[in-house]
């Protein structure tokens, strides 16, 4: 996933380094999901921040990166825990500033610390970067066209592709349940600049959501399934992949 498509944890991600971290939200009534998306305005800071000090030949967006901010950023699965690392010092940063309690205190400096930490292996592994970024898509839009199907309820996502075959993040999940004697239309709407496509994913549950699209559905149509049905294709993916990676400490600037 992209770093714009949205937080790179969810709450249920924060329990592998903090159980306890959905009790304490509930007794200090502090709403986790804007903990989240705090910690990845704050790290989108820093990271473009880190982009516009590094060598401008080394970032093939150097001429424009102030516009175009952190929309190229690819989600490592080190910035991943750097992100959960982070929202867990912003988490425990809010409990003992509600509180004042020298326990929370002291769990926010464990995870200021170990988010420190994290931040210095992410940039020492490089943020990565793709050159055609692809959006995370919007949820599919579904229809229904004359088939000979059972009334069913149907699962579906959606991926945007581009020119060179790359496939972005996967839509949320969304259900329909289409009528006995149809089959499921499926449509993808606010295709991003560099989309060229997209594939669809469909399954009879949440988890089992398949491609069904062999080649990219072009803008503006629509897939079908056939008469055949469902077939077991791949699994949805995590986006794209970085094309460079930009690495290093900060940049000395000649005086």
């Amino acid at each position: 996933m992209l770093l714009t498509d949205g937080n790179p944890n969810v709450t249920e991600d924060l329990r592998v380094y903090e159980s306890a971290v959905l009790s304490v939200a509930h007794t200090e009534m502090i709403d986790l999901d804007v903990k989240l998306g705090l910690a990845t305005e704050e790290i989108a800071q820093d990271v473009l921040n880190f982009l516009l000090n590094r060598a401008t030949g080394a970032d093939p967006r150097a001429g424009t990166r102030r516009i175009d901010g952190v929309s190229d950023v690819v989600v490592t699965r080190q910035m991943k825990r750097w992100h959960a690392l982070h929202t867990l010092a912003v988490f425990y940063r809010d409990a003992f500033n509600n509180q004042l309690n020298d326990r929370y205190e002291a769990k926010f400096s464990e995870y200021r610390g170990l988010a420190g930490i994290a931040r210095e292996q992410t940039l020492l592994f490089g943020v990565g970067l793709v050159r055609l970024p692809l959006a995370g898509a919007d949820v599919p839009v579904f229809g229904s066209a004359a088939g000979t199907f059972e009334a069913r309820t149907y699962f579906a996502r959606v991926a945007w592709t581009n020119a060179v075959g790359a496939e972005g993040g996967a839509s949320e999940v969304t259900t329909f349940d289409a009528p006995a004697g149809s089959v499921p239309v499926v449509e993808a709407l606010n295709p991003p600049a560099n989309a060229s496509g997209f594939h669809v994913y469909l399954g009879l549950t949440p988890e089992t959501v398949t491609r069904q699209t062999g080649t990219p559905i072009a803008l503006g149509g629509a897939f079908t399934l056939s008469s055949g049905g469902l077939v077991v294709g791949a699994a949805p993916g995590e986006g794209q992949v970085a094309d460079v990676y930009l690495t290093g400490g900060p940049v000395l600037r000649r005086g």
